[in-house]
């Protein structure tokens, strides 16, 4: 297993995928290679494209490249251009797409990226180094309201204002510059038994920020939804509340065929379903593969199939 990053559901998730002969596949997020490998070694007829905005796992998976040189296309950008960068390699049509959403080991375990505040660093959080803003310039320029809402929102942190409003009384004396800073200022502003999950939020918000995550993730999953060939299947592995609530509302709403509100007798909206749920509940890792690899205790896998619309 890469020691740069450990895939979590390997096995599970390149099943779901329901590899065909002769096949286009995307792994939407290239990491270390894992999946990337496992899906090429499954079936010798197929073809993948892989995403990655971040150099570093471009660097990591040159020997990836070389060892499936006609059947991998490494693309070095964000998944949000994932239909204008397929549609640039000539491909309208895919029969799979896998998503692991969220940050990789590597970016967790490098002191220089800021992801973590086990490790006093920069304030960075950029998963495209290229992007002008990080986290230091978003908790030394945004207002009250808005740091307070970036905190609630993606980081479902309670004391959302507290730590808000410690930033700002903190900034005025002093640029916040490091993840030190940043913990220390969580760690000052609530009860001891609190610190620890209100650091990971707050840290998990401001990356959620930085790399516009959400947003960039509703756009995507719909767009991979629409060129996936019939009975092409889609799998995304997400590790927090935010990125599931997505994917599940957006598999429901592509299965429905109606979503006129319900005093409506006959349906006016034109809507028919194009997706078919695989799962009804997400697949998590099993107890074996946390106690492997610890990353893996909030994952959760959600499969959809696209179904000819009638």
């Amino acid at each position: 297993m890469s020691k740069y990053h450990t895939p979590v559901l390997l096995k599970e998730s390149v099943e779901f995928l329901n590899i065909r002969d002769g096949g286009i596949y995307v792994d939407a997020t290239l990491g270390g290679g894992g999946h990337a490998r496992k899906i090429l070694e499954t079936n010798e007829t197929i073809k993948l494209f892989a995403f990655d905005q971040d150099k570093d796992s471009i660097d990591e998976t040159k020997k990836i490249q070389s060892e499936f040189p006609k059947r991998l296309t490494i693309i070095n950008d964000n998944f949000k251009n994932l239909r204008t960068r397929l549609a640039l390699e000539r491909i309208k049509k895919i029969d799979g797409i896998l998503f692991d959403l969220g940050v990789s080991s590597h970016q967790f375990n490098l002191s220089n990226r800021g992801f973590s505040f086990k490790y006093d660093a920069k304030l960075d959080m950029r998963m495209d180094r290229s992007s002008k803003i990080t986290a230091a310039n978003a908790v030394n320029n945004l207002e009250f309201e808005e740091l307070k809402n970036i905190f609630f929102e993606y980081g479902e942190e309670k004391e959302s204002a507290r730590i808000a409003k410690a930033i700002i009384e903190y900034r005025e004396k002093r640029e916040i510059s490091t993840t030190n800073q940043l913990a220390e200022i969580v760690e000052n502003s609530i009860f001891s038994h609190r610190q620890l999950k209100a650091k990971a939020r707050i840290f998990q918000a401001l990356r959620i920020f930085v790399n516009r995550e959400l947003e960039i993730l509703k756009s995507t999953i719909t767009d991979a939804i629409k060129i996936l060939n019939f009975g092409g299947r889609i799998v995304v592995i997400s590790y927090h509340s935010l990125e599931d609530r997505i994917i599940k509302n957006i598999f429901r709403y592509e299965e429905k065929n109606c979503v006129c509100h319900p005093e409506i007798l006959k349906c006016i909206c034109n809507k028919k379903s194009n997706l078919k749920i695989i799962i009804k509940k997400p697949v998590i890792p099993t107890q074996l593969e946390i106690e492997k690899n610890n990353r893996a205790r909030s994952a959760k896998m959600r499969v959809a199939e696209k179904k000819e619309v009638l």
